[in-house]
């Protein structure tokens, strides 16, 4: 968008260019009494609607005039599909719930540096989107926020940033990194899921968990590091990340949970650290790749299929450092195709362990 830097943007006005170069109609029912359907505006300060005095479109540029003072924006362009560009205005705090919501012609906006809140579905499937800047200012990042940009090819939350909503850039699907910063403390369920072309996510040092299937389909990350701030770890996190080929876990992390690195199937290595006491079902069912299996002192349960391969799978050498048998689900090893290591004075007590006795003949005594 080319506007005259010399012109300063009233904060009773949005700017904006359309795929047409016609006007665009917010989503919204121009009446101080009747109830608002459809259900867009824009309120001031005290949350009161403000009602549109004009929406003009000459030389290019559109621009929507209101009756006061802009703070938020609610539902506001929804389905606008010949909206390209948008420009608003720096009073600007929130931008709430839908407000761009299937904008598909929409490539450029400008976010203000007093926007505090990008809320539900605010640029939910902006398709044709391919790179936005989220303000120092934004704390908070609504569920399914982006989610669908399939466009979208990188995205840096800044420190301000305390939380990260479900499905909030879920299947943007050309978005190749992200830099989570050191504020942020939660990543929501399905955060980045299916964001297939995503290779690197550097997580900051401050979260402490991550939702189910947050990065769940991931097919080409290639490798993510846990940091130790992290205590919680959801169901299916990395569920299907099949490029994947190393993680480290954090020291925090108490339980693995069911097939939460399930299907990555090029992962070669993993270290669990003895923080973990426990693994849940399929945990790491169907990592073809895994040649080398360390299973520390701390962990006391062992869910069903947690470590199941698929026949005519890689050979698995499978070491147990804990000298009392941890409760075994059932099929948890099956088709390793290699040897279980235990402690050497604990051999028998494997062999005759519930369910660890169907590993009976390949139950050996860790070499020294």
């Amino acid at each position: 968008m080319h506007y005259n830097p010399l012109i300063i943007q009233p904060n009773n006005e949005i700017w904006y260019t359309s795929t047409d170069n016609n006007i665009v109609s917010p989503y919204i029912n121009n009446s101080s009494s009747a109830s608002y359907n459809p259900s867009g505006y824009a309120y001031d300060e005290n949350n009161d609607k403000l009602l549109i005095l004009s929406n003009t479109y000459e030389d290019g540029k559109g621009i929507i005039k209101f009756s006061g003072k802009i703070l938020g924006i609610y539902d506001l362009f929804k389905s606008a599909i010949t909206l390209k560009t948008v420009e608003l205005p720096k009073s600007l705090t929130t931008i709430d719930n839908e407000s761009f919501n299937n904008c598909r012609s929409l490539t450029s906006i400008t976010i203000p540096d007093k926007v505090t809140e990008i809320n539900d579905g605010a640029f939910l499937e902006c398709t044709s989107l391919t790179g936005i800047a989220i303000p120092d200012g934004v704390t908070s990042i609504g569920k399914d926020a982006f989610s669908g940009c399939t466009s979208l090819t990188g995205i840096t939350i800044p420190d301000s940033v305390t939380s990260i909503g479900e499905r909030a850039f879920a299947n943007c699907s050309s978005l190749t990194g992200i830099t989570i910063s050191n504020s942020v403390t939660s990543i929501g369920e399905r955060a980045f899921f299916q964001c297939n072309g995503l290779t690197i996510a550097n997580l900051g040092n401050n979260v402490t968990s991550i939702g189910n299937d947050a990065f769940g389909q991931c097919s080409s990350l290639t490798g993510i590091t846990i940091p130790d701030s992290v205590t919680s770890i959801g169901y299916e996190a990395f569920n299907q990340c099949s490029s994947l080929t190393e993680i480290k876990i954090s020291n925090s992390v108490t339980s693995i949970n069911e097939w939460t690195f399930g299907s990555c199937s090029s992962l070669t290595g993993i270290t669990i650290p003895n923080s973990v006491t426990s693994i849940g079902e399929y945990a790491f069912g169907y990592c073809e790749g895994l040649t080398s299996i360390i299973i520390p002192e701390s962990v006391a349960s062992i869910e069903d299929c947690a470590f199941i391969r698929r026949e005519n799978s890689l050979t698995a050498s499978i070491t147990i450092l804990r000298t009392t048998p941890p409760t075994l689900g059932s099929s948890v090893f099956n088709n390793s195709n290699g040897k279980i290591y235990v402690p050497s004075g604990s051999v028998d007590t494997y062999k005759s362990a519930a369910n660890w006795s169907n590993y009976a003949d390949i139950i050996q005594a860790i070499q020294e």
